[in-house]
């Protein structure tokens, strides 16, 4: 071969490793961020579930203790009183009470708090509004939520999710899901992100997972072209029967969902096992291929992929006119 057909592997360049000042932070950057990172994402998850789930289930607790006449019952119990003087809004009462109270008895005169008795019997129903009683909420909210903690609401969400677990049990349950399922899926613009969202969550939450048990490697699509795949179990007794074969089935798991795949039933001496746990090649799976198991990283793929270069270019065969002018030369 001549040797203007090979080309040299260039030689790969090595970064430098960071040394001094810089080297340490940038150590200490990569050993510190994951766990940020991680504190990040939790903390998130836990904003989204206080403002979306816990804090409407405390604010539907505390109006209705609040806005009427049994909740106040509640309060009296806790030794609350919502219409005594410490909770009085004097910027809520009407022009002639705010007058009143200018005058130097202010609101202990006894003009005024007869006219605020007479005001707020007239607004005293059994749904109470706060501001037509004159009444401070943001005062009345901090007593109520010293005896009643936001906890409840913690608690009141583990009960509506183990309640909604065992509705979505039942024959009624499940087709009220599927109806939502379906209007969820005719919305335009929700539904191109309802489905992906479901099968997130029934990925890592599902009670019936896909029972794997080997990850292994298979010539899929096409001969040449590897892809990872779980073997599931034997192949079908029509297909054995038909093709004299003892088959397997394996699901190719695609990217970036590997709960969408393909089912396909392969000879097993066309399988390669993979030393690598469900786990991993599920991070293969779902990176496309970013997340690596150490075992199995190439460190040198430049080299790697060079080197397959040459190899290829070296096995092909000369042309025939090239040939004839290299001899004649």
């Amino acid at each position: 071969m001549p040797k203007r057909f090979i080309r040299k592997p260039k030689p790969k360049k090595k970064k430098p490793t960071p040394k001094g000042v810089g080297g340490f932070f940038l150590r200490g950057l990569i050993t510190v961020l994951p766990v940020i990172l991680t504190f990040v994402v939790f903390g998130l998850l836990f904003q989204m579930v206080d403002r979306y789930v816990t804090g409407p289930i405390n604010s539907t607790i505390y109006w209705s203790i609040e806005g009427n006449g049994l909740g106040w019952k509640l309060l009296d119990r806790f030794g609350i009183d919502p219409l005594q003087a410490e909770y009085l809004d004097p910027e809520l009462l009407p022009l002639e009470l705010q007058t009143l109270a200018r005058r130097p008895e202010g609101f202990a005169g006894p003009e005024f708090l007869d006219r605020l008795s007479v005001y707020r019997n007239r607004n005293l129903g059994f749904f109470r509004n706060l501001d037509d009683l004159a009444i401070r909420r943001e005062r009345l909210r901090q007593d109520v939520t010293a005896h009643i903690h936001p906890l409840i609401g913690v608690f009141l969400s583990l009960l509506l999710v183990l309640w909604l677990g065992w509705l979505v049990g039942g024959f009624v349950g499940r087709r009220i899901v599927g109806k939502l399922d379906d209007a969820m899926q005719l919305i335009p613009v929700v539904k191109s992100v309802y489905p992906y969202s479901k099968q997130l969550v029934e990925f890592f939450f599902a009670e019936k997972q896909i029972e794997f048990d080997t990850v292994v490697a298979i010539p899929y699509p096409s001969p040449g072209i590897w892809s990872i795949a779980f073997v599931t179990s034997s192949s079908l007794k029509t297909l054995r029967e038909e093709t004299g074969k003892e088959l397997v089935s394996a699901f190719v798991p695609s990217s970036p969902m590997p709960m969408t795949g393909y089912t396909v039933f392969i000879e097993p001496d066309r399988v390669i096992p993979l030393p690598i746990s469900i786990d991993e090649a599920l991070r293969v799976t779902m990176t496309g291929g970013v997340l690596i198991p150490p075992n199995e990283k190439v460190d040198d793929l430049f080299d790697e992929l060079t080197q397959a270069k040459v190899e290829k270019v070296a096995d092909k065969p000369i042309p025939k006119e090239e040939s004839s002018k290299e001899g004649s030369g």
